[in-house]
């Protein structure tokens, strides 16, 4: 009995501590463009991006746009604001983009900073097949072509979805914003 115990006590203290991420950590995260090279970036930050006043990092409360959500590594949930310009689909493993005025997809949602923005490289998808159903209903454009134009503010986290940065789970929305 006291080899068994011998063994399972060095079992315990050999094993590593598991990893949960911290504030401090710095190491690239699969997926999440690298900010290091942005001309706009103040500093060494750690992978974070500045907030508005550029003296903190961004915190859960924060708001940011659809241009900073694309182009810096966000590593904390954050509200996204921008305007619905389109539609998208991955089904059958083909990813295809609606800018109406007929619109059939409504398993996800394009945003841009501008309520005219027709430029592919210059939005983010939302994923409404992951969110709750009436929130799907509500936003999405094959039942509702009148939300194009209207500003929203998903809150989630920053992931590729439909082959562009993008939000797969909304925890939160704010529709319509004024």
């Amino acid at each position: 009995m006291c080899i068994l115990m011998t063994f399972a006590v060095a079992g315990f203290y050999s094993c590593e501590k598991p990893y949960a991420g911290g504030e401090d950590d710095t190491a690239e995260t699969d997926g999440l463009p690298d900010n290091e090279d942005d001309e706009d970036d103040a500093g060494d930050n750690g992978g974070w991006i500045d907030g508005d006043d550029g003296n903190e990092d961004l915190s859960y409360s924060d708001t940011v746009s659809v241009t900073t959500f694309r182009h810096s590594a966000i590593y904390t949930q954050v509200w996204v604001r921008g305007y619905i310009v389109g539609a998208a689909t991955g089904r059958n493993n083909k990813i295809r983009y609606e800018f109406g005025p007929e619109f059939t997809y409504d398993t996800a949602l394009l945003l841009a900073d501008s309520p005219d923005s027709d430029d592919v490289d210059n939005m983010i998808s939302v994923c409404l097949t992951t969110c709750a159903s009436a929130l799907r209903d509500k936003l999405n454009l094959a039942d509702h072509p009148e939300n194009k134009g209207r500003r929203i503010a998903v809150f989630g986290f920053q992931d590729y979805y439909l082959k562009m940065m993008g939000v797969k789970q909304i925890d939160a929305c704010d529709f319509p914003v004024e």
